[in-house]
């Protein structure tokens, strides 16, 4: 028969295993390449509790004394769902971006064209899309995958269960970065939209010069060749800017992890 002591302390390492697996799991529905629908959600499942029991093995006595109080195990399971959604967020921001500029570029090209007729109807980004695939590559070249699990392990030790405040400096990070991959997007986009503007004058003129040429019929097609041709002739550029995006994240989720913990700022 187990003593009460014993049974105390058992049962407090399975909150504190349950409340890793919380983050965990925030982690795991929102990282790159794990959130993908394509991975069944009992293999996620399995994965999360093969980061649980590791991180609970490693960091269990580091990990203070938790009061079992209902309310306090309430708050800390959503501050743990929000520390693990926030490590994978980090570095969501960047394929965001990517499929920003895309979504920009694919409205300008003509493929987004039937939200004009209908604004309800949803219509995949194809240069969205081919540029989130590119930065997935380029996220997995870098070994961003483990650098993620690297972060979970590093945040285990940064933010401990029972730590975690949102303070100005966390403020601060969040817009900065937000800051930064907007001008990511606009980099992006930018080759493209800037032949796309010149494609558009050139029609004005054209318009003006010869009234009769249909200028609604001729743009699609030479909207669509020439996007195509500085797409792929702009492509090194694209690769750059997004493989520093991608080394700049890790620095990103280190800084937003430090200053959760008020006491290591």
């Amino acid at each position: 028969m187990l003593d009460s002591t014993t049974i105390y302390v058992l049962l407090g390492k399975f909150i504190i295993a349950l409340l890793i697996f919380l983050r965990v799991s925030g982690f795991l529905f929102f990282a790159p390449m794990f959130d993908n629908s394509g991975i069944p959600v009992h293999w996620k499942i399995m994965f999360g509790f093969l980061l649980t029991l590791i991180l609970t093995t490693a960091f269990w006595n580091e990990q203070p004394p938790i009061d079992f109080h209902p309310w306090v195990l309430v708050f800390l399971s959503l501050k743990e769902l929000l520390i693990g959604i926030a490590i994978g967020f980090s570095a969501q921001l960047v394929f965001y971006a990517a499929r920003f500029a895309g979504g920009v570029v694919d409205f300008d090209m003509g493929y987004n064209t039937s939200i004009l007729f209908d604004p309800q109807q949803t219509s995949p980004t194809l240069i969205g899309q081919l540029k989130e695939l590119v930065v997935l590559m380029l996220f997995l070249i870098i070994n961003g995958h483990h650098f993620l699990i690297e972060s979970l392990i590093i945040s285990m030790r940064t933010v401990p269960i029972t730590t975690m405040a949102v303070t100005e400096s966390t403020l601060k990070v969040l817009i900065t970065y937000a800051t930064t991959i907007f001008i990511v997007a606009v980099k992006i986009a930018a080759p493209l939209l800037l032949a796309l503007f010149v494609v558009n004058l050139a029609l004005a003129l054209l318009a003006r010069i010869a009234p009769q040429t249909n200028i609604f019929i001729l743009s699609f097609q030479l909207k669509v060749a020439v996007g195509l041709l500085i797409l792929f002739a702009t492509v090194p550029l694209f690769v750059y800017v997004a493989k520093y995006s991608l080394q700049n994240f890790q620095d990103f989720t280190l800084k937003l992890l430090m200053t959760l913990n008020p006491g290591r700022v």
